[in-house]
This record gives structure tokens, sequence and C-alpha cells, in this order.
């Protein structure tokens, strides 16, 4: 047996024409490469070709020079980053350097222009989604030839697929929001109100995409709707061996975000609802996923474990990506050196992402969630028996630093064990949240229930705030509680026009991170990278406007 590449990645992932050499390699007999006609004829090859998509979502890099260069994972980084849920708190004590955190010169528009179709992160997020998706499509080409169908391996692109485009669909798609140090910004957006990112096919030839123009909301969700229509029915009797692959469970979940994001919408289009029924079926799906899924709500124990805790798949997580030794890049390219407090050897330690003043704040006392974060004294004594810190290594902590991410085992030193850890894509909590936000849109009476029934799993004193008259909000905060550093919140903050808080008086937030901003910032309409536009003839005059400068930092 040896190993033969049997696919090679090449193609225009930034809609135009250049090669990329990925290459996904399976063992396969003595005898030669192995063609895609034989690959689609083998049960055994179709399963491996299928497994290929998770492993590329850990282990894609760009080559932007810089290490939060690594994948999904640096995605999921990135747009905590964009709206001010996570921030380095160490430059909060002498010594201490917020630009330990990689993400931190990047994100935000003040006097660095990194967010900008010339900037180092508008193809951070767009290559690697187009790269996860012509892996997809690879996947779909191949699955297809099989005499069945394509069958399971279908339904696995189909979903992966529906997720990139999902994703990129709520990051591109250029959404009011106000710019008071540079107002024209508002009226630009009006030139490509509506609009998402080019849809890539299986099979798409290079001409095609030299002239591939972004596909109108409309367009873009029949296309993802119609994928997850595909794989609801194709996965519906498949049961992943690893929760790194999706499950029917997960399809009804991404069709519960995809919901979610339409029920912000007023307008009427062909082929989905919008409004008030978008959310209704929001919060069907959301049901759905929890009833197929099987999983049960984490529990304090496996939240606060410090071997563990949000590391390691548990009864809770639908969807993961999953590390093993072979898939760590390096000591830096990872999740756990980045997020992990006890990341001694990285960049977590000496960054030490942590949480808002405010949020902490607000946090009932009684929740045990707030037991992930250093407390304002800094108490070793209430972080010991949730880290694998000394005190030593305890001294240099700030207030409000988490370790709600561990590193594998705990480990301090060896990276080659501390980074293989899972990563949570899709927790069942999730769905329980969107259920009642949902639900709150269009029955506020069962979506305090509802909400009040979840957070019975996480503070036994709970109770909607007397004073609330926003539950969407208060179920909002309790979401982003819930998903700090998972790489949610940012969907919801855009949807919801909510504002950043993070330049007000008292703000624990690092000098580039503070930003206050009247509803959704700028920001958040991601802008296509200046080398697709140039590329691109469909995309001539249709970029996103530039979000530098449009808001001051504080």
């Amino acid at each position: 047996m040896k190993k033969n590449k049997i696919v090679k990645i090449a193609a225009a992932l930034l809609c135009a024409p250049v090669l990329l050499s990925s290459c996904i390699e399976e063992t396969f007999p003595e005898g030669g490469n192995v063609t895609s006609g034989q690959v689609a004829e083998s049960p055994f090859a179709m399963e491996n070709i299928a497994a290929s998509i998770p492993t590329i979502l850990i282990t894609n890099y760009i080559g932007i020079g810089d290490h939060f260069d690594f994948g999904y994972p640096g995605i999921f980084g990135a747009t905590d980053r964009l709206v001010g849920e996570v921030f380095p708190v160490s430059g909060n004590l002498p010594g201490g350097n917020q630009y330990l955190d990689r993400w931190q010169g990047y994100l935000y528009p003040g006097d660095m222009n990194g967010l900008a179709a010339n900037g180092y992160c508008a193809p951070f997020f767009y290559l690697n989604y187009y790269q996860f998706i012509y892996s997809a499509n690879e996947v779909i080409s191949i699955a297809s030839q099989n005499e069945s169908g394509g069958g399971e391996a279908l339904g696995i692109a189909k979903a992966f697929r529906a997720m990139c485009y999902l994703d990129m669909a709520r990051m591109y798609d250029p959404l009011p929001a106000k710019a008071p140090n540079r107002p024209a910004y508002e009226t630009e957006l009006e030139a490509v109100k509506g609009l998402t990112v080019p849809i890539v096919r299986e099979g798409a030839t290079l001409e095609q995409l030299e002239n591939n123009p972004r596909a109108t909301r409309e367009e873009m969700f029949n296309f993802i709707l119609s994928d997850l229509t595909d794989a609801e029915t194709l996965l519906a009797d498949y049961q992943p061996a690893s929760k790194n692959m999706p499950s029917q469970a997960v399809v009804y979940g991404l069709l519960a975000r995809t919901y979610l994001w339409l029920g912000g919408f007023e307008e009427t289009y062909e082929g989905f609802v919008t409004g008030t029924e978008a959310y209704k079926k929001a919060a069907e799906y959301a049901r759905k996923a929890i009833s197929a899924s099987g999983c049960t709500i984490m529990t304090e124990s496996q939240w606060l474990d410090p071997k563990t805790g949000f590391n390691t798949v548990n009864s809770s997580w639908m969807w993961a990506m999953i590390q093993t030794t072979d898939t760590v890049l390096n000591n830096l390219l990872s999740w756990a050196a980045h997020m992990s407090l006890e990341a001694v050897y990285g960049y977590g330690h000496g960054a030490q992402p942590g949480i808002s003043v405010f949020s902490y704040e607000r946090i009932s006392d009684t929740d045990f969630r707030k037991k992930s974060y250093v407390t304002p004294d800094r108490s070793y004594a209430a972080a010991q028996p949730y880290m694998s810190l000394t005190e030593e290594e305890f001294q240099t902590v700030a207030p409000y630093a988490s370790y709600k991410f561990h590193t594998n085992s705990g480990e301090k030193s060896n990276f080659t064990i501390a980074n293989v850890v899972d990563i949570p894509m899709m927790r069942v909590e999730e769905m329980y949240l969107i259920e009642a936000e949902a639900t709150a849109h269009y029955d506020e009476a069962t979506a305090r229930t509802l909400l009040t029934s979840f957070m019975a799993n996480r503070d036994p004193n709970y109770k909607i705030p007397a004073a609330t008259t926003d539950l969407v909000e208060e179920i909002i905060f309790q979401k982003r509680i819930e998903f700090w550093g998972e790489g949610i919140i940012y969907y919801d903050m855009k949807r919801l026009n909510m504002s950043m808080h993070n330049g007000d008086a008292g703000t624990n937030a690092p000098s580039m991170a503070k930003f206050t901003t009247d509803g959704r910032a700028p920001w958040w309409n991601c802008v296509i990278p200046l080398a697709a536009v140039q590329q691109n003839v469909g995309l001539t005059g249709k970029n996103n406007p530039d979000p530098t400068a449009t808001v001051k930092s504080n």
C-alpha cells in the first residue's frame, strides 16, 4: 500500500485563474494514480474523499503572513474580534502586550486598513471559504458519478458547501451601517444593496469564473436551501462515525441558522419566506435539530472540566472540527495556541483573550459560566480548580481573561500534545437559543418560557429581569455568554443591528478595540479582496465600500 494523489485541488478560488496545489491523499493499492471514475465506483474511496473536507477546514493555510492563518478556526477567532466579543486583556497589567493577539492589528479599521480590499484580512476570509467550497465541489463532482447517485458523500459535501455559502452570504451582504466619520459610506452601500458573493458551482470553467458576478440575496438563498434540501434527504439514514461529519440533525441546524437570518428581512423573494414566517421556520428546524441530534445540554462539570472542557467532543456537540497529531500545522498555527490561557508556548498565555467587563458584570453570580473568567481581583483560588496554570504562572494574568478553552489535557509546553483539540462548530445549545429567539419575534410568552427553561441549566436562580423590555436582546445576551469565543455571535449582532460598547467609559478593551457604534459596525460588511475584483470582471464596481476610518476609536 502507498499514498497516491487522487484529486489535485487546482482551481480559480479567487474567482480568477489562480491555481492552488493542495492535494487530497488517501491510501489505495499499488499501481499508480486512481481516476475520478474509479473513485466514484468505490464505496471505500467515496467515504474517504468526503472525509477530506473536514480535514481541509483545519489544515488550510493561505500564506497571508500571520499566525491566525489556520483555516476555519482562524475565521472563528476573527469574527468574534470583529464584534468586540473577544479581545486581549493582558495589556491591562504592566508589561502586557495586546499585539500578542495576532488578529488584533488587522481587524479594527481605525488607523489600520486590514479590512480594506487591499488589506490583510480581506483575502483571509474570501480565499479560505472558496478553498473550502472548492473541496466540497470536487466531492460533489466525483460523488455524482457514482451509480447510486453519490449517496451520503454527496449529502456531506452539500452540507459543507451550504455552511460556507451561508457564512459568506451573511458576512458580505451589505446591510445598512452608520459611519459618522465618513457618511459617504452609507450612501456607497446603496450601489451594492442585496448582493452577496459569486456562486462557484461544481464543474465551473475558468471562463465562467472570470465573469462571475455577486449573487443576489434571492439567488444565494435559493442555492443554499437547495443544497440543504438535498442534504436532508441524502443524510436521512446516515449516522456519522465521528462528529466532524454532518448528520441530518446538523442539516436541520443549518436550516435553523438560515431561516433565522431570513427572518430579519421583510422583502418578498421567490422561493423562500422572510420575516415572521421565516422565524417560524427557524424555530421549527431548531426543534427538529434538537430532537434528531440526541444531544443533551452541557453540564457544569463538562463545561468547567480543566482537562476536557471545550477541547473534547461531548454529548452537547452536534458538529466539530477534530484535530489529530497529523492535522496540527505547527506550534502557533493552531486554535489552542491562540485561545487557551494555558498555551504558555503560544500566544494564548501572553495575549489572554478575555471578555468585556460590561458582559462579565451582567452575568449572574449564580451562573456557572461566570467561573470561566478571571475575577476582577485576580483570585487564583477561584480559578485554580478550572485550569492548569500554577500560581506563579497566574501572576501575569489580567482580570476577565478566559480559561474556557483548554489545551489538550491542560498541557502547557509540548505543542504536539497541547494543540490536539476538538473545536465546536455546532452545539445543541445554539438550537435551544435559536428556538427561543425566533419564537420571541412572534410569541413572546412562549419565548419567555423557552428561555427560562434553557437558563435553568446555567443558573438555578435565573429569572428574566423584571425591567426587560426587549426579550430578544436578553436572549442574545445569554447567547453571547454561551458562545463566547466560538465564532457564533457576529452573525446575530449584524443581523439584529446591535451596537458595540467597548469604547464606553470603564471599558477593559485595549486601545485598538475601543469602539462604540450606533447599531452594526461598517466593518461587519466584509470586503472582497482587490485581487479577486481585478481578475473577475463581474465584480467591477460591485465591491462593498471600504470600512476604514468610518468610526473613530476611543
